[in-house]
């Protein structure tokens, strides 16, 4: 008998293809907040039309959906795709538009380099 992520296919376990996009580094304090639980400070270090990538000290598990808010912009739902540490990759339900994700890596720059 399969798990219920080897029953998965890929495109239910991926809404976008991760590298389509261009990521821009970024430094952005925002809240977290798990589907059926409360919220969390995290810290944005890359994002992309399709997802982005941050720090958490707050463990989240793998394929959890959760909801991104970042000051000034109505919440966002995406999916933990993977973690290494205390270092997440998540996926966007909906890709950002392109006047947003411009908007968001102008008015967030990161004064490092995140890779």
């Amino acid at each position: 008998m399969m798990s219920v992520n080897e029953e998965r296919n890929d495109d239910d376990r991926h809404w976008f293809n991760a590298r389509e996009y261009d990521r821009g580094d970024v430094q952005i304090y925002a809240d977290i907040r798990e589907q059926g639980a409360g919220k969390h400070k995290v810290n944005i270090i890359d994002l992309s039309r399709s997802g982005f990538r941050i720090h958490s000290l707050t463990y989240i598990k793998v394929d959890k959906t959760v909801y991104l808010t970042i000051p000034g912009y109505a919440p966002l739902e995406a999916r933990i795709a993977w973690h290494k540490g205390d270092l997440y990759g998540c996926e966007f339900r909906d890709r950002l538009h392109v006047a947003i994700y411009d908007h968001m890596v102008k008015t967030f720059p990161s004064l490092v380099r995140a890779r």
